[in-house]
C-alpha cells in the first residue's frame, strides 16, 4: 500500500539515520507489548528503510502535530528528509500481519489461563515475529500438563472464528465495563480503545489484531521458565511449520534411543539422575587420582621445567585437580595435562597451571593466540591456569612459548 504522507517535524538527523514525524501517519506506533511498524518512506530525491514506529513523548508535539502523528526511526538510503516534505509510504504488511495474529492469540491464551488459575495474572508480554513472551505472575506452579490444556482451548477459540472487535470509549463508559482487563495505574488517556473478542477477552490495548480469531491460524505453547511467582511462558503462532520441526526432531530422537514418544520424558528424567549420581561418585575421587608425570626443560638454569602428562581420552573435569596437586607440589614450575584421542588433528582438552612462586601470564596463550599458532589452543582461565583445546601434543612446544609469555 503506497500513499502521500507528510514530514512534518525532524526530530533529529545525524549520518544515515533520522528521527522524522509524519502526519497522518500508516505506520501502527509500538505499544501493549508490540513493536512498531516497518517499511519504507520516498519522496523527491529521498529515501528511507523505517526501522520503528513509535508515539510521540513529551515535549516532541507541536503545532502541527496531531493525534495521527508518530515518530519514525529511520535508516536513509538516499537524500535527506525536510520538514514538510511529501512523501509515499510503504508499510511492511506482511509483518503486521503476523504481529496481529500473535497479539491476538496472546489475548485469547491469556485470558484463558487467567480464567483457569485462580491468581493469575498477567503482567507484560513481547510481541515478536517468530514468537512471543507472556509474563505471568502466579504463586502456583506451572507444568507442561496446565499449558498443553490451555493451548487445547485456545485452538478451539481461534477455530471458532469470532469478530475481534476495537472499540475506542470515553474512559468513564470503558471503566464501567465489568469484563474489561486494564491496567488503569498505566492510563492516562480520556479515550480508552477496547480490543473485544465475544465471549472469550476484553482488553484495553492499543496493539494491532487480527479482524477474526480463525486469521491467527494456530497457536503453539514453546517453553516456559521461572518458578513461584515469576514465570515466562513462550508461544507462536506458526503452529503447523512448528509442529512438522519438532516432529522431525522426535521421530529422530525416538530412533536413537529406542522407545515410544510417550515414554521419552521418563527415559531423559533416569538418565539425568544417572548423571547426578556419576557426577557426585566423579566429585569424591577426583581428588585421589594420580597422574604420571615427565619433566622438561630440568636442565635449564635459567627458566623453570614443565611437567607434563599424557591421559589419553579423559574429559576436561577430571584433568584439573591431579595438576592442581602438582602444581601445589612444584611452586617453582609449570603443570601440564593434556588428553589427546586417537585422530592425530583432531583437538583436545588440556589443564595449564603454574606454581606459586611463578609470574608469568598463562592467558596470553588464548587471548593472543595468533602468536601462538603452533599451540591451535583456545579456552579461557586467568593468569596461573589455563584449560581448554588444543591440537599440540610435544611438550617442547609448549616449554618454548611459555618462555615467550615470560620473556625468557
Amino acid at each position: 500500500m503506497t500513499v502521500k504522507f507528510k514530514i512534518i517535524k525532524i526530530l533529529s538527523a545525524s549520518g544515515k539515520k533520522a528521527q522524522v514525524v509524519l502526519d497522518p501517519c500508516p505506520f501502527h506506533p509500538s505499544g501493549g507489548g508490540q513493536p512498531g511498524d516497518t517499511g519504507k518512506l520516498s519522496g523527491n530525491g529521498f529515501r528511507a528503510d523505517v526501522r520503528d514506529t513509535r508515539k510521540l513523548k513529551d515535549g516532541e508535539q507541536g503545532e502541527s502535530t496531531t493525534k495521527e502523528s508518530a515518530v519514525l526511526d529511520l535508516v536513509v538510503t538516499e537524500g535527506k528528509p525536510l520538514p514538510d516534505m511529501d512523501v509515499s509510504a510503504e508499510v511492511n504488511l506482511a509483518r503486521n500481519a503476523v504481529l496481529s495474529r500473535m497479539h491476538t492469540g496472546q489475548h485469547i491464551f491469556s485470558r484463558l489461563q487467567e480464567n483457569a488459575s485462580a491468581g493469575l495474572e498477567t503482567v507484560k508480554i513481547n510481541i515478536g515475529e517468530t514468537e512471543s513472551v507472556v509474563y505471568v505472575r502466579y504463586g502456583g506452579v506451572l507444568t507442561w500438563e496446565s499449558l498443553f490444556d490451555i493451548e487445547e482451548k485456545t485452538i478451539q477459540a481461534i477455530r471458532a472464528d469470532v469478530p475481534v472487535e476495537a472499540l475506542v470509549l470515553p474512559r468513564a463508559e470503558a471503566e464501567k465495563l465489568p469484563e474489561l482487563k486494564a491496567h488503569w495505574d498505566r492510563i492516562h488517556d480520556e479515550e480508552i480503545r477496547v480490543v473485544r473478542i465475544a465471549g472469550v477477552d476484553a482488553t484495553a490495548c492499543s496493539g494491532t489484531h487480527s479482524a477474526s480469531t480463525k486469521d491467527v491460524g494456530g497457536f503453539m505453547v514453546t517453553g516456559f521458565n521461572g518458578s513461584p511467582p515469576d514465570w515466562e511462558v513462550r508461544f507462536t503462532v506458526r503452529q503447523e511449520e512448528l509442529s512438522r520441526e519438532h516432529s522431525r526432531v522426535m521421530r529422530k530422537l525416538q530412533r536413537e534411543i529406542g522407545c515410544n514418544a510417550d515414554q521419552l520424558a521418563g527415559v531423559i528424567a533416569r538418565q539425568k539422575e544417572e548423571n547426578d549420581v556419576l557426577r557426585h561418585v566423579l566429585d569424591k575421587v577426583r581428588g585421589y587420582i594420580s597422574f604420571p608425570w615427565e619433566i622438561y626443560g630440568d636442565n635449564e638454569k635459567n627458566f623453570p621445567p614443565l611437567h607434563t602428562s599424557v591421559v589419553s581420552g579423559l574429559t576436561k573435569e577430571l584433568l584439573s585437580a591431579p595438576a592442581r596437586n602438582r602444581a601445589t607440589e612444584n611452586p617453582d614450575a609449570f603443570c601440564l595435562v593434556i588428553a589427546p584421542g586417537t585422530a592425530p588433528k583432531e583437538p583436545f582438552p588440556f589443564v595449564l597451571l603454574r606454581g606459586a612462586n611463578l609470574s608469568a601470564d598463562l592467558s596470553e596463550l588464548t587471548k593472543n593466540a595468533e602468536k601462538f599458532p603452533e599451540l591451535e589452543a583456545r579456552g579461557g582461565g586467568k593468569p596461573d591456569w589455563l584449560n581448554g583445546m588444543t591440537t599440540q601434543r610435544d611438550p617442547a612446544v609448549w616449554l618454548d612459548c611459555l618462555k615467550r609469555i615470560s620473556g625468557a
